[in-house]
């Protein structure tokens, strides 16, 4: 008597509708794993920016003025260490490029009058990301509010005090 022989196993087009479907939700998966990425280092840059704005208000207040303008990125500003985490500042940020000080009416090239800003130089970061960042956390306006951009979103000013027009 012969038994009837079984085959089992996936035919050919069920196997590509499963590849396919597993492929089309890596990608919805990896979009937004990458928005959250996003998100969370947009976060831990206006936070960190939250902290040093208040170090350097904190030195204001007791010391009678800020501290002296920092000319060289990724440095800890003279008089500051011990109001700053040394750690925080001196790392990459979180857009990429070095934390820098600027004081003293320092203009950026939109014309914008600082008394106080916390500078970032070399953001690696697109203008597209930068917008977005700004929708996020601020007014939705690279030229205006806390958060200033300019050279093309290679500098970034977070504005501790603005100076006089």
């Amino acid at each position: 008597m012969q038994s009837a022989q079984c085959n089992r196993g996936f035919t050919v087009t069920e196997l590509m509708m499963v590849t396919t479907l597993i492929g089309i939700l890596t990608m919805m998966g990896g979009a937004a794993f990458q928005r959250l990425r996003r998100h969370s280092e947009g976060s831990a840059f206006w936070n960190d920016c939250r902290l040093f704005a208040e170090a350097f208000s904190r030195h204001a207040h007791e010391r009678g003025s800020y501290p002296a303008d920092q000319t060289i990125p990724g440095q800890v500003p003279a008089g500051m260490s011990e109001y700053l985490r040394s750690p925080n500042w001196l790392r990459t940020t979180p857009l990429g490029g070095n934390y820098e000080w600027d004081n003293k009416d320092a203009v950026n090239s939109l014309g914008v009058v600082f008394n106080a800003a916390i500078k970032v130089t070399g953001c690696t970061w697109t203008m597209d990301g930068l917008q977005e960042l700004d929708r996020w956390f601020d007014d939705g306006n690279l030229s205006t509010g806390n958060v200033i951009v300019t050279d093309a979103g290679a500098t970034i000013y977070f504005v501790v005090e603005r100076g006089a027009l």
